[in-house]
């Protein structure tokens, strides 16, 4: 194999390496007793009163404002309902995509699919409560250790955390 396949191989493990680690750091969060400082340097959220519905629509428009477009609709509890006939209250997870953060991204670092698009959770509390979460890329693109990645992450916390305020 000539010297460049190896490099190219070398980095792909590189890069596999730190993504798995992140996922590890990721998952001993969940698993700790004390979430409480973590967690909210972790994710944006807010709490609202109102109707699921209408939440849920004031989240797509909020999002659309800070150029990102719903590309991906789960409704947990129904799914959750149907293969295990549990009873959950409105539980949906919107998979969320800037066309163009996600191509930068994907220059800087061709396995940052793992982590699109990314997720916001609107959910159900109680009869008029709905709580609105959404991850911190930039939070989680710092434990690659890429600068440009990381940089580019920072962009789309802030639009993120922008979306979710105003909703």
């Amino acid at each position: 194999m000539g010297k460049n396949v190896i490099q190219s191989k070398h980095n792909i493990y590189i890069t596999m390496n730190k993504l798995v680690i992140v996922f590890f750091v990721l998952g001993s969060f969940f698993v700790m007793n004390d979430l409480s400082a973590q967690e909210s340097d972790m994710f944006f959220k807010k709490t609202v009163s109102g109707d699921f519905t209408e939440v849920l629509e004031k989240v797509i428009i909020e999002f659309k404002n800070v150029g990102f477009g719903v590309i991906t609709e789960i409704d947990m509890d129904k799914k959750l309902e149907e293969k295990l006939d549990v009873d959950l209250d409105a539980y949906k997870i919107l998979g969320v995509c800037n066309p163009e953060f996600a191509y930068k991204a994907l220059q800087v670092e061709p396995n940052i699919g793992v982590f699109l698009p990314c997720k916001v959770v609107v959910k159900q509390l109680d009869n008029n409560k709905i709580e609105v979460v959404s991850s911190d890329p930039a939070m989680l693109m710092k434990m690659l250790k890429n600068e440009k990645l990381s940089k580019l992450a920072e962009e789309v916390s802030v639009k993120i955390k922008t979306a979710i305020e105003n909703i």
